[in-house]
């Protein structure tokens, strides 16, 4: 999953947003209309996982994001 957050791609379009890489890839699942279920025990990433209702991804960016699939999985297990 570090590779993702490190993506140049989902970077930049963090930084337009003034969000995190992992809030990105959230809102770009919701968005995409996928079922995505983030877990953490850290109390400030619960709380980074839930603050992506009040930004909407451009049909660009959602393009941008889409492009990066590399037909892998990515999961921490």
């Amino acid at each position: 999953m570090q590779t993702l957050f490190n993506d140049l791609t989902i970077s930049s379009i963090a930084a337009a947003h003034g969000k995190t890489s992992a809030q990105i890839i959230l809102r770009w699942h919701l968005q995409a209309g996928n079922i995505s279920i983030p877990g953490s025990s850290n109390p400030d990433h619960i709380q980074e996982n839930c603050e992506i209702f009040d930004f909407e991804l451009s049909a660009d960016e959602m393009a941008q994001l889409t492009a990066i699939d590399k037909n892998e999985r990515f999961a921490d297990y």
